[in-house]
């Protein structure tokens, strides 16, 4: 399987990070850890509710280059747009060659 070809996207991963200010507060933001060529696929779309506002929301699947640092904790941006990561899947699993991400826009960025 190669899917080089088709990577024509420039996909940023970004990680949540924080830092404490002089009084003891904390902030938080997202910085870039790495940008890659990505074959994007837009899945699917729908619209819902969140906090009595009706948003869309869209299904994107994500191809990379495998990135062994990659956990659900991160986030991806394209296109000014912000996605979540729902699922990560190796592709040609024991050779860890490509990762298959599935994400989702227009929902609120939260984390645990």
């Amino acid at each position: 399987m190669s899917l080089i070809g088709e990577m024509r996207n420039r996909v940023a991963i970004q990680a949540l990070g924080g830092s404490t200010d002089a009084g003891g507060g904390t902030t938080t933001s997202h910085s870039t850890a790495v940008t890659v060529w990505a074959k994007v696929e837009n899945l699917s779309g729908g619209e819902g509710i969140f906090g009595d506002q009706l948003r869309g929301t869209s299904s994107y699947r994500f191809t990379i280059r495998y990135y062994s640092s990659l956990t659900e904790k991160y986030r991806l941006s394209f296109n000014s747009k912000t996605f979540n990561i729902t699922q990560i899947r190796n592709i040609d699993e024991g050779r860890n060659k490509f990762q298959e991400i599935l994400a989702t826009e227009g929902v609120a960025t939260w984390y645990l």
